[in-house]
């Protein structure tokens, strides 16, 4: 009776076994990234088409950081209006690229005296966007 107890109170004898995954990898092995199964010729241009075609939404970028608060795209406020930025610069690579480092790394002069904050946190990439969006504003 005793062991009938014993075994009621550790789980009324019911066996309990933890399952694991199972890996013969070392610990880098299963750090490392799966690899991707091969892929033919034929699908690999229509990854690349993909990639072209899913461009970021300048607008959009713009619409979720803090921009707005000292520009509007028709009116000065502490900085210039978006559309004097585009009458100001051709949308080309090299002011695209120019206007992209003044977003991220900040400026002072081209505007007036108030610098503008650099925005570090911003990718490349969303930077560049917001900026072909605003040189798109040319009127």
């Amino acid at each position: 009776m005793v062991i009938a107890a014993g075994l009621y109170a550790c789980g009324g004898g019911e066996e309990t076994t933890e399952t694991k995954p199972i890996s013969n990898a070392t610990t880098e092995e299963a750090a490392a990234p799966v690899k991707e199964e091969a892929t033919t010729k034929a699908e690999e241009p229509a990854k690349e088409e993909t990639k072209a075609v899913a461009k970021k939404d300048g607008k959009a970028l713009i619409a979720g950081s803090d921009c707005r608060t000292c520009h509007k795209d028709d009116q000065k406020l502490i900085g210039p209006a978006y559309q004097d930025v585009a009458k100001k610069y051709e949308k080309n690579a090299k002011n695209i690229k120019m206007l992209t480092e003044k977003i991220l790394q900040g400026g002072q002069g081209n505007w007036g005296e108030i610098p503008m904050a650099g925005h570090p946190n911003l990718s490349v990439d969303d930077a560049s966007a917001m900026v072909e969006y605003i040189l798109s504003m040319k009127k």
